[in-house]
């Protein structure tokens, strides 16, 4: 099975980065009334030039090839994000990632991967729910709207 197969590589890749990785605990003031300090604390990022993707070619099979081929400038897998230096000031980007963290915290590992894998291919990456739920939160965060609780807000959509 590819999914549990993706899981266990996220396992080992989240692992493998955890030392250099920085927590998000530096975000608790700006993303106040978005996630509490505790919850920032669990989570990490990791600046990096080249995003972690997986190679293994059964998760083509089942239709993610164009989202391992996409150059993205961040992703997460679990807890932990990664994003290229170039957006690492972004805000927005953070606030989005640590969106995923939360759906993934909800999911849990291999419900995040199969309902993903599910919406991708069946909306294709830019109308997927999850991501659209993602994106969603950095442009009213970016707006200036009225802080969400992001736990919360997942609990009630997923």
């Amino acid at each position: 099975m590819p999914i549990k197969q993706f899981d266990e590589w996220i396992d080992n890749i989240v692992s493998e980065y955890e030392e250099q990785a920085q927590s998000c605990s530096k975000f608790s003031g700006v993303f106040s009334g978005y996630y509490s300090p505790e919850y920032l604390a669990g989570c990490k990022f990791v600046v990096t030039d080249t995003i972690p993707k997986p190679d293994i070619p059964e998760l083509r099979q089942i239709g993610l090839g164009d989202f391992l081929d996409m150059d993205c400038g961040a992703i997460t897998y679990k807890h932990m994000y990664f994003m290229k230096p170039q957006h690492q000031a972004n805000l927005e980007i953070h606030i989005h990632e640590l969106m995923h963290t939360v759906q993934w915290d909800q999911l849990g590992g291999v419900g995040f991967l199969e309902r993903y894998v599910q919406e991708i291919n069946e909306y294709g990456y830019d109308d997927a729910p999850l991501e659209n739920m993602a994106y969603d939160l950095g442009r009213s965060f970016k707006s200036g709207s009225a802080a969400t609780d992001v736990v919360k807000l997942v609990r009630q959509k997923i």
